[in-house]
């Protein structure tokens, strides 16, 4: 497992969190993990490593063009990707959010209504990342908006409840405002969660239940998918 928190766009305070939060997942499992900010590891001696890439609020342009090479070489040969939160910012080049597979990041609720307490509807429950969750998720966190929901091979496991919340016009997505979910960039297993923001996520169960089922299905372990 490789977890990357590079950061060329906006920094998060709960990287300090999320990171040891990741490592002690692998390490429950019998992985190995090793956690970087030096965008160097991207290169095929070094991926060819690696199983399933994380990134942990990682924001940014990161790579050179023979970092990005060899990343989306890593992707070409079915290896598998979790985003974290910030993996679903503005500040990624275009190839990596098609990848991603939704639309152009457009904002948060900011000032007193950043970190708003909502309801999520958790419809995946079949889904190694979401099978414990509830039908209806309460959770605190800054959420994203994006000009356009997940792609249509994208299979959405989680949405915001917008009237669960104080959100502009301009950030509402309508019944399409997804905030977790997965798909496939050919035999490679994507998964994508807007969650994470706040260091409180880190040390919450469930939240970190989520992100191990995703961890366990990127590796090709749990789930199916993508074969």
């Amino acid at each position: 497992m490789l977890i990357v928190s590079k950061t060329n766009g906006y920094r998060h305070d709960s990287i300090a969190q999320a990171v040891p939060a990741i490592e002690k997942l692998v390490k429950a499992r019998g992985w190995s993990s090793f956690a970087t900010e030096n965008a160097a590891v991207f290169n095929p001696e070094s991926l060819a490593k690696f199983d399933v890439i994380v990134f942990a609020n990682a924001s940014g342009d990161i790579y050179t063009p023979e970092q990005r090479a060899a990343f989306r070489a890593f992707i070409a040969r079915g290896g598998g990707f979790v985003g974290l939160h910030s993996a679903g910012d503005g500040s990624h080049p275009d190839w990596f959010v098609r990848m991603r597979g939704n639309g152009n990041f457009i904002g948060h609720p900011s000032g007193a209504d950043q970190f708003q307490t909502a309801w999520l509807s958790v419809k995946g429950r079949g889904h190694p990342a979401t099978w414990h969750l509830p039908e209806r998720w309460r959770w605190t966190d800054e959420y994203y908006s994006w000009d356009a929901p997940p792609a249509a091979d994208a299979h959405v496991v989680a949405w915001l409840d917008e009237g669960t919340l104080r959100l502009e016009q301009k950030l509402r997505m309508g019944d399409g405002h997804a905030l977790i979910w997965w798909r496939c960039e050919g035999r490679a297993r994507i998964f994508y969660s807007a969650l994470g923001h706040r260091a409180e996520a880190w040390r919450d169960p469930t939240h970190l239940q989520m992100v191990n089922g995703a961890i366990g299905w990127a590796a090709r372990k749990e789930g199916t998918g993508c074969s």
